[in-house]
């Protein structure tokens, strides 16, 4: 995802919520008015990049304020027609929730409630959608290390040595300390095969001056077994139950706040959707099954009560080259000028960027396949 994706997303946070408020005032559900207040709030955040609404939020990427603008108003009116004598106050305050380990974006006040609903958005312009919305990316290792240790930061976790302490995942030797502090010592020799993978993939891969699919296929083709193999011994040096858990809170079904998705065709939430908020239930119930294990490519995560199976997540494990090599659309004879991360090379169709191919690396998703469990009307 590059910056202007990645403030736009952020941003469309914001502007929901203040059409939240905005739609709720509009039809007379509104606690109080607190659109005003909310839609200054997401101004300065855009100024604050030095970005207006109407040339930078609404033109880079388009879809997501043309999601919200579609489907905020329908989440208004399902939580009017579940609550149909209460009125609603909408709030974000993100930074406070992250500081109380929280993964909410933003609160609902019902009155007549005592206790607001804090609720996860998530916002899809994907092929895919919320049908099969796409979660957690990462490296192998950030992947597997994200199941050991409490994550605290982006890489970082928590390190029970010393009150407040904390740890980078990459940080062989901190990591190994961590997990001999904890007596976990089966734990090391994975996480340092996906580490060295790593390795493998760069070694492999960057010498390579001009783009060659079969290459980049061989390399994955030889790590990705290799990656299976230590991620389950991984889970199984963790026990079912951790996995399951850690799992759960990864693709954010685990119960612990509500849930909006919505994308340009669909909007679904645990609030007002009751297919929904029973798969939630049913996923976090002990009684649900819960496997992982390797599928072809991937690692396939798999919940199910006797022989019906509620949902699968996908875990594909591949290589993400980062544009290393550079491969516009067109291809082209001779050189054309391409900013290499600040340095300026003239480049041949399919030549590696010696900077940008620094950033290749193993790597992670999580597909959730919602379609089939049914929750969609």
């Amino acid at each position: 995802m590059d910056r202007n994706q990645h403030i736009t997303q952020d941003a469309a946070e914001h502007y929901a919520v203040f059409r939240m408020a905005e739609w709720a005032e509009r039809k007379g559900w509104a606690s109080k008015i607190a659109s005003p207040e909310l839609k200054e709030s997401f101004t300065a955040y855009l100024a604050e990049r030095g970005w207006t609404v109407d040339d930078d939020f609404a033109k880079k990427y388009p879809h997501y304020k043309g999601n919200v603008d579609k489907q905020i108003p329908v989440f208004v009116e399902n939580l009017h027609s579940k609550f149909e004598t209460s009125t609603f106050n909408f709030e974000i305050d993100e930074s406070n929730f992250r500081n109380l380990g929280l993964k909410a974006d933003f609160s609902v006040e019902v009155s007549g409630r005592e206790d607001p609903f804090l609720v996860s958005l998530k916002n899809y312009m994907g092929a895919g959608g919320i049908t099969r919305p796409q979660v957690s990316s990462g490296t192998f290792l950030s992947f597997a290390a994200g199941f050991v240790f409490e994550r605290v930061g982006v890489g970082v976790y928590a390190d029970p040595r010393t009150a407040d302490g904390r740890f980078s995942g990459s940080n062989k030797s901190q990591r190994n300390a961590v997990l001999e502090f904890e007596k976990r010592d089966s734990l090391i020799a994975p996480l340092e095969l996906l580490e060295n993978l790593q390795q493998t993939v760069r070694s492999q891969l960057l010498p390579i001056k001009m783009y060659d699919k079969a290459k980049i296929r061989e390399v994955i083709e030889h790590i990705v077994p290799l990656g299976q193999e230590a991620m389950m011994a991984v889970f199984n040096g963790l026990g079912a139950d951790i996995v399951r858990k850690k799992f759960l809170e990864r693709v954010g079904l685990d119960g612990s706040e509500e849930i909006l998705y919505f994308d340009k065709s669909n909007l679904i939430d645990s609030i007002t959707s009751p297919r929904f908020h029973a798969l939630c239930e049913a996923l976090k119930d002990p009684s649900t099954n819960f496997e992982i294990f390797p599928v072809g490519q991937s690692l396939r995560a798999q919940f199910a009560r006797g022989a019906e199976n509620i949902l699968n997540v996908d875990i594909p494990l591949t290589v993400n080259t980062n544009g290393a090599w550079f491969r516009p659309t067109e291809k082209y004879q001779g050189t054309r000028t391409k900013n290499d991360k600040g340095h300026v090379l003239e480049l041949q169709w399919g030549e590696i960027r010696p900077r940008k191919s620094l950033e290749i690396a193993t790597s992670t998703n999580m597909y959730v396949n919602l379609r089939a469990t049914g929750i969609f009307d």
